[in-house]
């Protein structure tokens, strides 16, 4: 076929060349077509490739202008015929995207360029162009805007920090958390400006080794203090990541920060018990010592000469040498290696999973060599120093696995996420929702919130649904207890925030952040289930006390005024002594219904 053949060509096709060939193939795979338009003639031709994109039968009906502006969108058929004008008026390049409708209702969006052919007038004599069928690439790039948007309204609910921060430290985004973490009153106070400021100076290195490590392309995570805009310090816990362009360049860092102050302080509090005990039970695991330049032991603590002595099963001295083969060839070269470098003029730290050849046990261990020089400078030794971190080693893990917070604070996390309609129905949840209260994500937006809440909190629901559509875009509402079933059919105590984004375009719900409190509830009702039982107890029993307890008084009074005889007296002692014993039974019997009552953990402790 013809570049630009005419409709009567594809009734009777001439023999297709190579070229022709080549051209359709070329056409097929990119879902390209090629159309003229003769201004003199005033006939339009397209190619297979137009055919096909529109689904229609080139052998159906003649092609012509009117045909084709027919194909084209209504709501784009107005800036179609602009542009066209403009083209051909101003000479402007033909470059269009639009929408097309095919023969069979489809919607396609296209990307048209042509080239005008005028005569020596400036007339146009013809106008050639291709056009492309980009609704794949179209849909995908709205599917992606909408994802993002999405997940940006997400984040600026989420109540952690979530920050950009420029290659050379501008903070470049905030969200509405971050900027109160820092004491911002708006955006524009934070947003353009350094972040070092704000970090205490002593700490530093953290915060600038973790913008490095994201830099370099690796996660890392990070403690550090801030000190607020307006006065207020706090522990943060940042974990952060490099972002990168389209080319894979990485281009900025996102973090993922929280406030750990209280949890910090209790840490700092066990870590000084702790380490009172071992210093007073167990001593030091930490071991310093230092070698010759011939591998010889010069000095070391009571620790490394354990473990030396151990190795080489005889008790270990000063010029012993440190390298012994009796835990096999591999450690032998690993710690020679080490020892070399050292002795070559290097400062480094190590760090090795080991398994103690005393206790069998795996550790965590921290090794620091540094080369000892004498007055001229020249290398006479190492010390070395290594510390025993499988404790902190263990903590970290535990902390990363419980500070994954993209799909840690969506989908592993212990809150889970809903998105719900005005009538509580989710519309998004979390996988979360596994976790926490035994649904798939499938079963769970099948079900309304008010299939799952207890009848006598269901008021409560409907009333906080109708409150939170009070609030501006963006407010929530103060926390609040609910019980709702399990699927395993217990009920659990959650704690909920709802907070208004039913204006925002890419959630158009409300957000629900709610987890399990149950155990807190369950505990609480306890303590005043008990606390009134007490209560009845004292309460029925206080008159019982009082009888005996008046009788005895009374007695004692008679007695002391002097007048009775020895016949009364002897029969008032025997009252006494019986409302004395009377008294004893009923303390007998509340001290019983009290142990009743109170958990025998304290009773235990009380005998």
């Amino acid at each position: 076929m013809d570049s630009f053949p005419k409709t009567s060509e594809f009734k009777h096709p001439l023999k297709e060349t190579q070229y022709h060939l080549i051209l359709r193939q070329m056409e097929t795979l990119g879902k390209l077509g090629h159309w003229s338009f003769d201004f003199v003639n005033q006939t339009l031709h397209w190619s297979e490739g137009v055919f096909v994109i529109l689904e229609m039968d080139p052998y159906s009906t003649p092609v012509s202008l009117e045909l084709g502006y027919e194909f084209v969108h209504p709501e784009d058929k107005n800036r179609l015929i602009q542009h066209v004008e403009e083209v051909l008026k101003t000479g402007i390049p033909y470059n269009l995207e639009c929408r097309l409708v095919t023969t069979k209702g489809q919607v396609k969006s296209i990307h048209s360029q042509a080239e005008v052919i005028r005569n020596s007038s400036g007339e146009p004599l013809q106008i050639i162009g291709i056009l492309q069928d980009i609704t794949e690439r179209t849909e995908s790039y709205n599917k992606l805007k909408q994802q993002e948007l999405r997940l940006n309204s997400i984040l600026q609910s989420e109540p952690e920090c979530v920050k950009v921060v420029s290659r050379d430290g501008i903070l470049i985004e905030m969200n509405p958390a971050g900027l109160s973490m820092i004491e911002a009153d708006s955006p524009e106070d934070a947003i353009g400006q350094r972040l070092e400021p704000l970090i205490e100076p002593a700490d530093l290195k953290y915060y600038h080794t973790l913008h490095e490590n994201a830099l370099n392309g690796i996660k890392s995570s990070a403690r550090f203090r801030i000190i607020g805009m307006k006065g207020t310090e706090r522990w943060m816990e940042s974990t952060a990541v490099p972002l990168t362009n389209q080319k894979g360049e990485i281009t900025s860092v996102l973090s993922l920060t929280r406030d750990i102050s209280e949890k910090v302080i209790n840490e700092e509090k066990l870590i000084r018990i702790k380490r009172n005990q071992e210093a007073l039970i167990n001593g030091t695991s930490d071991m310093i010592w230092s070698i010759d330049t011939n591998f010889c032991l010069i000095a070391a603590n009571q620790s490394f000469l354990n473990l030396l002595s151990f190795l080489q099963q005889v008790p270990a001295k000063e010029g012993d040498s440190v390298l012994v083969k009796t835990y096999g060839e591999e450690f032998y070269y690993e710690w020679k290696g080490y020892f070399e470098r050292g002795l070559n003029g290097e400062s480094f730290i190590v760090y090795a999973n080991v398994i103690n050849p005393i206790t069998h046990e795996e550790e965590h261990r921290e090794v620091s060599f540094n080369p000892i020089r004498n007055v001229d400078g020249k290398i006479t030794g190492l010390a070395c120093f290594s510390r025993d971190i499988t404790s902190l080693t263990r903590k970290s893990k535990e902390l990363l696995l419980n500070e994954k917070r993209f799909r840690a604070l969506v989908e592993n996390g212990t809150d889970v996420i809903m998105i719900l309609n005005p009538r509580g129905q989710a519309k998004y949840v979390s996988p979360s929702i596994a976790k926490v209260m035994g649904y798939t994500e499938k079963e769970a937006l099948s079900l309304s919130l008010f299939d799952v809440v207890h009848p006598d909190d269901s008021p409560k629901l409907k009333k906080r649904l109708f409150d939170v559509l009070a609030l501006p875009m963006g407010g929530s509402l103060t926390s609040e207890t609910f019980r709702a079933k399990h699927k395993d059919g217990s009920w659990r105590y959650l704690e909920s925030t709802l907070t208004n984004l039913l204006a925002d375009e890419s959630i158009r719900g409300i957000v629900d952040n709610f987890h399990d409190v149950t155990e807190r509830e369950t505990q609480i009702e306890a303590i005043q289930t008990q606390n009134q039982k007490l209560k009845n107890i004292a309460w029925t029993q206080s008159h019982v006390v009082r009888s005996p307890l008046a009788r005895i008084l009374g007695i004692v009074e008679l007695i002391q005024t002097g007048t009775l005889s020895k016949d009364e007296e002897d029969k008032s002692l025997r009252y006494l002594f019986d409302s004395a014993n009377e008294l004893d039974k009923v303390i007998g019997e509340i001290v019983r219904k009290s142990q009743e009552v109170i958990p025998s953990e304290f009773n235990s402790k009380i005998e």
